[in-house]
């Protein structure tokens, strides 16, 4: 039977890790199923003490502690000290739906895949869910680069389970103290994989909490956002860069996705009501590291209408900008 290495980063998060680890004390799998591997990276509260307790009351939970290297770089500790078959990242603010593993495993065991994606409910601070993401291949397993071009992955990489040897194979860890770091972990790993099955059931729930990254207002947050954006874009490009004589599919797949991060960095730019010379400066940025796209569609409509409007024709975005400053919409 394969089993599953569950990674759990930990800094300031000692308040969800009871509920977190119940969520997987829960499952109702066969011993030595499942792992956990907590990773302490300089947590500044008592989550390091939370995670021992619990240790000492389940065996299957190791602990890790080091110097601080973000999200990604406890991920890539995670990974280092995995023992199961496969891992699961799970960000200790969310958890598992009671029995859930069990039907992963399932699959696990009668498929030889690189990536297993299933579904996510993601739920309000009051308890409510406020939305899901679902992708299935109906029952086909296909390539990593098929699968996106038709059916489009959810971008987080805690609702998908990683083949441990794919991962080490193809040396796929996260790029270490940055925002959106799945972005660019998942583009790599889904141009890699050769064998992905999405399913529709939903598995995990993500919180949805009003201080996260993408969610809260601390300009200084964004900041680094928009810079961390440039940072995968030069490092995706650099890797699609060095493929010989990509195909069609592979130069859509990497097109979109340069596109994407285009769009997002300057829809929070928009979102966030930056100046206009704060924009232009930032393509300019974007245009110097050869990194600017806005040519290539996306298939989500709504982004894919920002970039027309706004990343086509930069006089707009001044408009609406402006607009944006004095009515609150």
């Amino acid at each position: 039977m394969k089993t599953i290495s569950i990674i759990i980063p930990m800094y300031n998060v000692s308040q969800y890790l009871h509920k977190c680890i119940n969520s997987v004390v829960n499952q109702n799998v066969d011993n030595g199923s499942v792992e956990v591997i907590m990773v302490n990276d300089e947590s500044p509260d008592d989550s390091l003490e939370v995670a021992n307790s619990l240790a000492q009351k389940y065996n299957f939970i190791k602990i890790i502690s080091q110097k601080n290297k973000g999200l990604g770089g406890a991920r890539n500790t995670g990974i280092d000290n995995a023992t199961g078959d496969y891992i699961l990242f799970l960000d200790a603010d969310d958890w598992l739906i009671e029995h859930s593993l069990r039907n992963l495993i399932s699959i696990i065991n009668t498929e030889d895949l690189d990536i297993l994606e299933f579904g996510a409910n993601l739920v309000s601070e009051q308890g409510y869910v406020v939305g899901a993401v679902s992708k299935h291949s109906e029952g086909n397993i296909t390539t990593g680069i098929d699968y996106y071009n038709n059916i489009k992955y959810s971008g987080s990489a805690c609702n998908k389970l990683y083949n441990v040897d794919f991962l080490n194979r193809h040396k796929l860890r996260f790029l270490e103290k940055i925002y959106g770091e799945d972005f660019e972990f998942n583009t790599r790993a889904f141009y890699y994989a050769k064998q992905v099955l999405g399913i529709e059931k939903i598995c995990t729930e993500f919180l949805q909490t009003t201080n996260s990254i993408t969610r809260n207002n601390d300009r200084s947050k964004k900041d680094k956002y928009l810079s961390d954006y440039i940072k995968i874009l030069k490092n995706i490009k650099n890797f699609y860069d060095e493929i010989e004589n990509p195909t069609q599919a592979i130069e859509a797949f990497f097109k979109e996705r340069f596109t994407m991060i285009n769009i997002n960095a300057f829809y929070m730019m928009f979102k966030h009501r930056y100046a206009f010379s704060e924009v232009l400066n930032y393509r300019d940025r974007l245009i110097a590291e050869n990194v600017f796209y806005n040519d290539f569609p996306v298939a989500i409509k709504k982004k894919d209408f920002f970039r027309k409007l706004f990343l086509k024709n930069f006089t707009l975005f001044r408009i609406a900008g402006a607009i944006r400053k004095v009515v609150p919409i």
